[in-house]
């Protein structure tokens, strides 16, 4: 005698009102996330070191050292170069705050307590933003004054807020370095792995575009300056005239290419099984 077996649908776990996760708990859990890792704290710390650190030692240089020669055009604000080299930092940060939970396998755990999983992804594109965005606004306006303070005796003379284009390109250096922190977290979102997030992101976005300016095309140069890492660089220049890019169109790119990334994550993330 046989005995027929029917296969039911598995019922569908629906977690009290109470135990669901809402959007503020998203962002409190995404903050507690952030904090609670050693590579926030290590790599905020390198690019503290990179940005503030060379300003003030440049600045300390022209300051109590032999002022080296420079060329015409060299302003106070060019000893805040450090930050362009810290904000690759910021983008790697940007790539583990994700990856290092595929990377554990934490993210199994974050997923099943939030099943719409683009809400974890725009919450953790928030709570990065807007701690990068507060960190690098300190480190930025103190190392300004700082370094103007030291520059004020020299050839150079020190630059106040209220010089035409300084207040622009402070706040430049801050967007930007979230700007590209999003994109690394875009990156890593899209290709969950550390290592290979993070070689994209500087042999792809960094190195690729001033490679191909060696090309024997003009219209690879003409391009260049549109590239993702490259977009934001107008917004960090005192003085834009010869640049591709205007100061409204490096925003618009930046926005264009930040749409573009986080649709792409967006999309795969509701796709793939994790």
């Amino acid at each position: 005698m046989t005995t027929a077996t029917m296969a039911e649908e598995p019922a569908v776990f629906t977690p009290p009102q109470q135990y669901r996760v809402s959007g503020p708990g998203l962002l409190r859990s995404e903050w507690t996330k952030f904090w609670s890792l050693r590579s926030s704290w290590i790599v905020l710390v390198c690019a503290a070191l990179f940005g503030a650190g060379i300003g003030m030692a440049v600045a300390a240089d022209f300051r109590f050292g032999a002022e080296p020669s420079v060329e015409g055009g060299v302003t106070g604000l060019d000893v805040l170069f450090g930050f362009g080299i810290g904000a690759v930092f910021i983008a790697v940060l940007g790539a583990l705050f994700i990856t290092g939970e595929y990377t554990t396998g934490s993210i199994r755990s974050t997923m099943a307590a939030a099943p719409r999983r683009t809400g974890v992804l725009w919450s953790k594109a928030a709570v990065f933003a807007s701690i990068v965005l507060a960190v690098y606004a300190a480190l930025v306006f103190a190392t300004f004054f700082a370094t103007q303070a030291l520059l004020a005796d020299t050839h150079l003379g020190g630059m106040s807020l209220s010089d035409e284009g300084v207040l622009r390109v402070l706040t430049g250096y801050v967007v930007s370095t979230a700007y590209l922190g999003l994109l690394g977290l875009a990156i890593g979102a899209i290709l969950r792995n550390s290592a290979g997030s993070i070689s994209f992101y500087i042999g792809v976005v960094l190195l690729l575009p001033e490679l191909a300016t060696m090309l024997p095309w003009d219209w690879v140069a003409e391009v260049t300056p549109y590239a993702p890492g490259n977009a934001p660089n107008t917004l960090t220049w005192l003085d834009t005239t010869g640049a591709t890019l205007s100061v409204g169109a490096s925003w618009l790119w930046m926005g264009i290419w930040t749409a573009v990334s986080f649709g792409l994550a967006a999309l795969l993330l509701k796709r793939r099984d994790v």
